[in-house]
């Protein structure tokens, strides 16, 4: 009877002990979510993009216009007018880096060539990725154009 006791108790207290109150689940590798983010850019899905922008928070926005701070619809809509006037020809993840704070925190570098829309001349210019690792998984916390 006492035995049973004890690995009553033991089945119900060990996974108290496995998982600490409020214990988030280990990051995802950030290299498939830059990629996810570079899949998108290249098809100039900026609702794709906006979605990845964490519904309770703003992101850090450039294309090109300068820095502001908006939240992800607005985002789209800045995203859709720098789409409508460049044409992608390739995006490809260049730099990955992760860093060890609390959230975790990373970015990417896309390498991107364009060109502007009716234009016969291809560009190139890098895009800024910053992350933050949320219990949903990676979001966008900054996206800057860089030429």
């Amino acid at each position: 009877m006492k035995l049973r006791s004890t690995l009553l108790i033991a089945m119900l207290v060990s996974p108290l002990l496995a998982a600490p109150a409020g214990a988030q689940r280990a990051p995802a590798p950030l290299d498939g979510f830059i990629k996810e983010v570079a899949y998108l850019w290249s098809g100039g899905d900026a609702r794709g993009l906006a979605e990845l922008v964490p519904e309770d928070a703003r992101v850090l926005l450039d294309t090109g216009g300068g820095m502001e701070t908006v939240e992800g619809r607005h985002a789209a809509a800045a995203l859709r007018a720098l789409f409508s006037e460049r044409q992608s020809l390739s995006v490809r993840p260049a730099r990955i880096t992760v860093a060890g704070t609390r959230p975790p925190r990373g970015f990417g570098v896309l390498s991107w060539a364009f060109r502007s829309r009716g234009g016969p001349a291809a560009q190139s210019g890098s895009v800024y990725v910053g992350a933050v690792w949320t219990e949903d998984g990676w979001r966008i916390s900054e996206l800057r154009l860089m030429q």
